[in-house]
């Protein structure tokens, strides 16, 4: 949470009584001067008021709903300020007339209006908010007249007592009149008098002896000007238009979806899991109703996680996107707006957002990743929930660190006055100082340098009251960091002594490998994997594969472009070319069915940037792998290959070629290949290498370019398991090793395990692959291990070589088995873990190759072999 809102929280929390910057200071463990930023940022923003001189206090002064509804939903700034202006409106309130869409929030809207007059105090003590629909009397003109106005005993057949109307019942309040186009003429002529002149009389008498002060609130869906009478309508000078759900944009549909789900589990009292993927399926589909029906899809998806729970026997209320309807799912992959929800949901670095009972109507969203410290220890913690070893652990950690650099290189520089106002004058003159000096030593000049400043000072700020609280500081990376950037890790430690001075705090060692980073120079682009486009015939040929895949796979990885047979290819080429000026990705993969689609990429590429490559074959299986591999890092060109492979071997024989010969481990120097010829002799002394099972290869990195096309061909002959050099070499996937490490027994015994766990595989491969009765045992074998592997990394576990090779001796007979027997039964749709959910997710890749289906037994064993050294 930023610092400025936890202020303002905890001045809310004061009921209304004043306090001064300095109390704020003490409360919260900030600097007075921060404190005072803070407050007077808050004043500014009209969040709060202050008064006096010596002491200034601060305090929520005369804050209504109105106007915190305003604050939430911006685009109705211009009709709140309209409201108030009738509610305050000298002498007598001005009636209002309210139109809309239905589902708008009219009714809403009136009882706010209600409310504020109230707090205003201009409403008469005992006055109330009365609602009556027109459209529930419309075709009983008298009937309408005798509820609004009252009636007389007598008057009509059926009159048999005199009683009020909802004038009389009113008076002093509001009355709220829903559908009001309804309203026959009579009607509107009989409110012309009581509008003009305050009167009316009972239906049944002759003369307008009765008076009331009522304001009125009329709301309608249909055109003003052409369904009520021009004499009725010039009556009231107030008319206020509330827009839209696709008028009020996507920033205030989030906010209205936090605050159902908020309100939903403060009525459950549970707490409410809902996916990154169900809030963008939330904020695509097209609502027909607006807000109302946001609100009714929203209950009903709470309302069936709250009976799943129920029948569960648990206390978890989760919502993923395979809970939504195919009608808002659907809306996803239709949406126009794909890439601003994406970005409008990248700042959430959690799988799922959880909503509180006790949490506020209006849930401030996640804070940006912008502490350091909280990513690291939320890394740290989820890997010892699920036993990672501490090696593992710091891989995990060390990229979750480049990513946080990667997203502030990202970043298109946030402005100083707002970071003022976040962190204070003290920490962001620090972090300019602190660059400032560093630029004219670093080797690289610093890129990016607004963002480096935003990024920079909310990292000390968090420092700081990190420090505050006394906790320490970790860095897994520490020695890693100043192994490979000693000059820049010198410079940041020369700065440190004045930095404490700045802040009066003691900065550790370990944090200065933190200062470390900010120094080196950032890529600008984070994200280079392949995008998967999906183009084809039909009217949701393309969509559907695209959402097969993104649900299995859990990601929106994939866009479909559906082409009706009426649609020219022109027309969707320019649709292609539309999309890809809203994304930035450095190459494309188009999968398309037939015909002139295949010229696409010839096409894109005369008019982009963007490396593409267009494949004339899709399937549910090709837009899946495609999908998969390209989330793991293939290339495209690897990407194109696997298309192909997966076609020439059939959908039944899997994706795979055979298994590889050869076995290799790289290794590499800068200083030419005598040094990796040394380090592979050493290795050939320490390692079993299963008599030439695995072959070490040489390589020398001061050509990168001859680098590359050695590694190409060396991936054709077989495959790389590690490699060991000066830094990791680009075009690698498999694990790294320095050449530090070739001296460490623990890194040995690591690069043992990897080379023993290749040759059982292989002799299970060759000694299990006859066995299999019903499909190609080495490709079967192969396509598992990939599985196995795959999911092992996804799920973030740490399975033993024993473990892995039973399982992929157990897995391959099983789906040999099933494949031959063709028995296809229920899916599952009920689990006991979120970890049995997942596994059970990532068996339906296999399910698909093989047209199979695992029963509720294949999933328990699985889980056996997992769970042994998984769960706790």
């Amino acid at each position: 949470m930023q610092r400025c809102e936890r202020v303002y929280r905890w001045v809310c929390s004061q009921a209304g009584t004043g306090v001064t910057a300095q109390e704020v200071a003490e409360q919260l463990g900030i600097t007075r001067a921060n404190a005072s930023n803070d407050l007077n940022a808050l004043v500014k923003a009209s969040r709060l008021v202050k008064q006096g001189k010596k002491p200034v206090l601060f305090s929520l002064g005369k804050q209504n709903g109105l106007s915190a509804f305003a604050e939430q939903n911006p685009s109705l700034k211009t009709s709140v300020e309209q409201a108030q202006a009738a509610v305050l409106y000298p002498a007598a309130r001005m009636h209002i007339l309210l139109s809309g869409e239905t589902g708008v929030g009219k009714s809403m809207f009136a009882e706010f209006i209600y409310r504020f007059a109230k707090d205003q105090g201009r409403i008469r003590e005992g006055g109330i908010l009365l609602t009556f629909n027109c459209a529930d009397y419309a075709s009983n003109p008298q009937l309408i007249l005798s509820q609004l106005f009252g009636v007389v005993a007598g008057s009509y057949t059926g009159a048999t007592e005199s009683r009020a109307g909802l004038v009389e019942a009113a008076d002093g309040g509001i009355l709220f009149l829903d559908e009001v186009h309804r309203l026959p003429p009579e009607a509107q002529e009989m409110l012309f008098t009581f509008i003009d002149r305050q009167v009316f009389h009972r239906l049944g008498e002759t003369t307008f002896s009765r008076r009331a002060d009522v304001q009125l609130i009329c709301a309608t869906t249909e055109d003003i000007a052409s369904s009520l009478l021009a004499t009725f309508t010039r009556r009231i000078p107030m008319k206020i238009y509330l827009p839209s759900l696709t008028e009020r944009g996507l920033e205030e549909r989030f906010t209205l979806i936090q605050a159902f789900l908020d309100r939903e589990a403060r009525e459950l009292k549970r707490q409410i899991e809902v996916s990154k993927n169900a809030i963008r399926g939330l904020l695509s589909y097209p609502c027909v109703n607006n807000i109302g029906q946001l609100k009714t899809d929203i209950q009903l998806l709470c309302a069936q996680s709250y009976a799943r729970s129920l029948a569960n026997g648990d206390n978890q209320l989760r919502i993923t996107s395979r809970d939504l309807p195919p009608y808002i799912r659907d809306g996803f992959y239709s949406s126009k707006q794909r890439s601003e929800i994406w970005q409008l949901m990248a700042a959430h670095n959690q799988r799922f957002l959880v909503f509180h009972e006790n949490t506020r109507e209006f849930l401030p969203r996640e804070t940006p990743l912008n502490d350091l410290y909280q990513l690291i220890d939320t890394k740290i913690a989820d890997m010892e929930k699920i036993g990672l070893d501490n090696d593992s652990t710091i891989e995990i950690v060390d990229l979750a660190i480049q990513d946080f650099f990667a997203h502030l290189a990202q970043q298109n520089g946030t402005g100083h006055q707002q970071i003022l106002t976040l962190v204070g004058s003290e920490i962001l003159t620090a972090a300019k100082d602190f660059l400032k000096g560093a630029s004219h030593n670093v080797q690289s000049p610093l890129t990016n340098y607004d963002s480096l400043v935003a990024g920079l000072a909310l990292h000390l700020h968090n420092l700081v009251e990190r420090s505050r609280l006394g906790r320490p500081v970790v860095n897994p990376k520490l020695q890693d960091i100043k192994a490979k950037h000693p000059n820049e890790y010198q410079l940041a430690k020369k700065q440190v002594p004045w930095l404490e001075s700045a802040l009066s705090i003691k900065i550790p060692e370990s944090e200065v490998g933190f200062l470390t980073l900010f120094l080196l120079p950032q890529e600008q682009e984070i994200n280079q994997k392949v995008k998967v486009l999906v183009v084809a015939h039909g009217e949701s040929t393309a969509t559907s594969m695209a959402a097969v895949a993104n649900e299995l796979l859990e990601n929106q990885a994939v866009t479909g472009f559906n082409m009706p047979l009426q649609l020219s290819p022109k027309h969707m080429l320019e649709e292609v070319k539309s999309y890809l000026q809203q994304i930035k990705r450095p190459n494309i993969l188009i999968l398309t069915d037939m015909g002139s689609l295949t010229n696409f990429a010839t096409e894109l590429m005369a008019v982009t940037p963007y490396q593409v490559r267009c494949v004339d074959l899709v399937s549910t299986l090709h837009v899946l792998e495609a999908s998969r591999k390209a989330n793991l890092g293939y290339s495209l060109e690897e990407l194109v290959a696997e298309m192909k492979r997966i076609s020439q071997g059939g959908v039944n024989q899997s994706q795979l070629p055979k298994t590889t010969k050869k076995q290799f481990i790289v290794t590499a120097c800068t200083t030419g290949q005598g040094s990796a010829r040394l380090i592979m002799n050493l290795l050939k002394n320490q390692l079993n290498l299963h008599e030439a099972f695995v072959e070490i290869r040489t390589f020398q990195i001061t050509d990168e370019a001859a680098l590359q096309t050695e590694l190409q061909q060396l991936k054709q002959e077989g495959k790389i398991l590690a490699q060991v050099s000066t830094f990791p070499v680009s075009g690698i996937e498999s694990p790294y090793f320095s050449l530090n490490q070739t001296f460490d027994a623990k890194s040995l015994e690591k690069l043992q395990a990897i080379i023993d766990f290749a040759y059982a595989t292989s002799l299970a491969k060759s000694n299990l692959a006859p066995m299999i009765q019903s499909l190609d045992g080495e490709v079967l074998l192969e396509n598992v291990l990939e599985w196995i592997l795959t999911v092992e990394r996804e799920l973030e576990l740490n399975l033993t070589p024993e473990i892995k090779v039973g399982l992929l001796c157990h897995l391959a007979t099983r789906i040999d088995q099933l494949h031959e027997a063709q028995q296809i039964t229920e899916p599952l749709s009920q689990f006991q873990n979120h970890l049995e959910q997942q596994v059970y997710h990532a068996l339906r890749s296999l399910e698909l190759i093989y047209r199979i289906q695992f029963t509720e037994a294949d999933l328990a064993h699985l889980l056996a072999y997992l769970c042994k050294k998984v769960l706790v």
